[in-house]
């Protein structure tokens, strides 16, 4: 070989020693008892390391004491292991370490529990068997068959501590003999021969419903066909939230199941095996439901009635009844029809939701019934008649939140042994009504409400009339009321003050009620004074209170726990005497105001306005000159015709005669008799020496001499005579107080003498 290839050679040998002395591990953990020790055992671990370092050793990430045996070796006795743990060590300086798992178990138990089934006539076999508890150890199961030319069949128990294995049948053989085999690194067990009858253990296939067909009593079942050798078929069923019910039959496929509620919803299952004594039961089918049919009900309703308080209407009567059950109701309810009969006979059908009715009669009879889609079931009757209350003593013992005890004196209820009604509902919900019949002086009411308030009565039910006791304030457990009532003013004066207050919500009244409180504070004065008023009365007058003080008003609820907290406060200030006496002025200004505006509107009535003035005519002036009296109008009525006035000579002096003024007596043109004087006025002028006519225009107007308008009649004339001279007075509201017709005043004549007077 050359001295090249000699290099060569030395140069990978000394890659090769490089490379092993980095892949070489720095130490190796070693195991007295090996990786699987017995549960609680003791051992010891080793640690060899490979080189000089400063040695530390680990438990599941945590530091432990070691014995260091030399400068290569240290150790750790670990005694009592009952868990799962890692075991390592390394050198100081180093990051990789060196471990051990350990894991503690148990050897197998003697095998126990060995079940060999044969699923159908020609499948395989599977057997089961239990260990008797979970070795936490890697376990290996071996079952060995007696003919078969294999040597076993192997498997792994699982952690429930089961072990399996499935073969097949070879041959006709009539027997199964087997050996079960259980090892572990800590131990091993074997048991047999076990033997069985192939024949007992074969287990046939799942059955199959495929349609059920029901009427009301009864439902015919139709299954998958299955094999001739398989007679024996169990059924079990069962309504809703019921037992199981079970059935065996030889049937072949079609099952019938009879005995069943109409309108009831059934499950059902069904099983096989080869017969009574042979084979193994199949495991149950899939679960198939049906529904019966319904039929008419066959019980009678339970009816019960109250009257209506007597502050409504003495002979109105509220019917109550139960609900059927769903076994007695036999369907669907539909409706209730309430026969009414007294005078004549009224039917009344409500729905089905409908609890109670209210009728109104007088020695009536009421039959109630319940109508579902098949038909009607028989009829209550119940005569209404008023309930006698008598001072009956009850009494009662609270058994728990739920439930009381109930006693009554017979001779207080009735006079001789006969049945009683105990009926009681929630104070103000008498639609939640509930009642129980029984024959004895004691009873037991259920599924009350803790802290509900509840009332009731007890009444015995005989011939000669029903008498009731009335039982009050019945609560299973009483706490405070969680909260107050809300006062609300209904009047204030300056000394008094009436208050109401609503009612404490059902839910917050934790019990019955038994009384009020009204608190009242004096703002001035600091001081508190409390009133009780009883249950159920909402409302107290408060009196005796200073006049110009501001208070506040609170509400409490007692009940037999306590009091409960105060409700909403309600401020208010009572009026000062200056107060009071400008509210006295205000009102009778206010009054005075009305009156006269009455008055005013009274006076527009002419009736009145007379009897006004007849009442104070010596008031009135005494003389009244008349002109229809004057000499001047008798002379007008003789000549009835033109007539000419002189006038006054303003100056002596005056070369001309002054003009006239021609009045004339006409008719009044139209159907009223009444006649008037036609004057005739000429305008002129006058001067110092000559009256001198400025124009020639000529007016005409016309004045009534006697007799009205309107016609008014003779006696009224009479009563006037002497006020008709007065003025009809003008209002914006008010019509004039006397007419202006009638006879000649002077606020109808109008004669214009300004031409007489105007000299220019």
């Amino acid at each position: 070989m050359s001295s090249e290839c000699t290099w060569s050679v030395l140069l990978i040998f000394h890659i090769i020693l490089a490379a092993g002395a980095v892949a070489e591990t720095v130490c190796t953990v070693k195991s007295s008892g090996g990786k699987e020790v017995l549960v609680g055992s003791n051992f010891t671990v080793s640690c060899v390391f490979n080189k000089q370092c400063t040695k530390i050793f680990f438990q599941d990430k945590k530091k432990i004491m070691h014995a260091e045996f030399n400068s290569s070796v240290v150790s750790v006795d670990v005694k009592n292991l009952t868990k799962f743990s890692i075991f390592t060590c390394k050198c100081m300086k180093d990051r990789e370490p060196c471990g051990i798992d350990i894991t503690p178990g148990y050897p197998p138990s003697i095998p126990e529990n060995l079940t060999c089934i044969r699923k159908t006539e020609f499948g395989n076999v599977s057997c089961t068997w239990k260990t008797g508890r979970d070795t936490k150890i890697m376990t290996t199961c071996q079952l060995r068959v007696k003919g078969v030319p294999y040597f076993g069949y192997k498997s792994v128990m699982n952690s429930a501590g089961i072990c399996s294995a499935t073969f097949p049948i070879i041959g006709s053989m009539s027997q199964l003999i087997v050996w079960l085999n259980v090892s572990n690194s800590l131990g091993s067990t074997t048991t047999g021969p076990h033997t069985f009858t192939i024949s007992n253990i074969v287990k046939p296939s799942r059955p199959n419903i495929r349609h059920v067909e029901c009427s009301s009593r009864y439902c015919s079942l139709r299954t998958n066909n299955h094999s001739a050798h398989l007679h024996l078929v169990e059924v079990q069923y069962r309504a809703e939230n019921e037992t199981w019910k079970n059935l065996q039959t030889d049937a072949e496929s079609n099952l019938n199941i009879s005995s069943l509620q109409p309108y009831t919803n059934y499950e059902f299952q069904i099983r096989r095996k080869i017969n009574h004594t042979v084979g193994l039961w199949s495991d149950w089918s899939l679960a198939k439901t049906a529904k019966t049919k319904e039929e008419a009900p066959d019980k009678v309703l339970d009816v019960w009635y109250l009257q209506e308080p007597l502050q409504y209407q003495n002979n109105c009567f509220r019917i109550f009844w139960k609900e059927l059950s769903k076994s007695d109701a036999k369907g669907e309810i539909q409706s209730y029809n309430i026969y009414e009969k007294s005078i004549k006979v009224k039917s009344i059908i409500v729905g089905p939701t409908r609890r109670h009715y209210n009728i109104c009669c007088t020695y009536c009879s009421v039959s109630v019934s319940a109508i579902n889609s098949v038909g009607q079931s028989p009829v209550r009757f119940i005569e209404l008649r008023s309930l006698d209350l008598v001072s009956g003593f009850v009494s009662h013992n609270t058994l728990n939140n739920h439930s009381i005890a109930l006693f009554w004196s017979t001779l207080a209820i009735a006079g001789h042994r006969t049945e009683y009604v105990l009926h009681w509902y929630p104070v103000g919900r008498i639609d939640r009504l509930e009642w129980i019949r029984v024959v004895d002086t004691k009873a037991i009411i259920r599924g009350l409400q803790p802290k509900e308030c509840y009332q009731g009565a007890v009444t015995a039910l005989h011939s000669s009339g029903f008498r009731m006791a009335s039982i009050e304030g019945i609560s299973t457990w009483k706490s405070v009321p969680g909260q107050g009532p809300v006062p609300q003013q209904v009047w204030k004066k300056s000394e008094s003050l009436q208050v109401k207050w609503s009612e404490i919500p059902h839910d917050k009244r934790s019990g019955c009620l038994t009384k009020y409180t009204v608190y009242l504070k004096d703002n001035v004065k600091g001081d508190i004074q409390n009133n009780d008023v009883k249950y159920p009365r909402k409302q107290y007058t408060i009196s005796g209170l200073s006049p110009g003080h501001c208070y506040n008003l609170w509400v409490t609820a007692w009940t037999d726990a306590g009091e409960g907290p105060r409700g909403s406060d309600l401020p208010f200030c009572t009026s000062s005497d200056t107060e009071k006496l400008l509210s006295l002025v205000i009102l009778a200004g206010g009054a005075v105001l009305l009156t006269c505006l009455v008055l005013l509107c009274i006076c527009q009535f002419s009736c009145v306005q007379r009897r006004f003035l007849s009442c104070f005519k010596c008031l009135m002036p005494r003389v009244i000159p008349d002109p229809a009296n004057s000499k001047w109008a008798k002379d007008c009525a003789i000549d009835q015709g033109e007539m000419k006035f002189p006038l006054h000579q303003f100056d002596s002096s005056m070369s001309e005669e002054p003009d006239t003024v021609e009045v004339e007596v006409v008719p009044y043109p139209s159907s009223s008799t009444c006649t008037y004087i036609k004057s005739f006025s000429q305008e002129s002028g006058c001067s110092d020496t000559t009256l001198i006519t400025r124009s020639s225009d000529i007016t005409e107007d016309y004045i009534c001499t006697h007799g009205t308008i309107s016609g008014e009649e003779e006696e009224e004339e009479g009563m006037l005579d002497e006020f008709e001279f007065l003025p009809c007075t003008l209002s914006p509201f008010l019509e004039p107080l006397f007419p202006c017709g009638g006879k000649l005043t002077l606020d109808v004549v109008k004669i214009d003498c300004s031409e007489f007077l105007d000299c220019t």
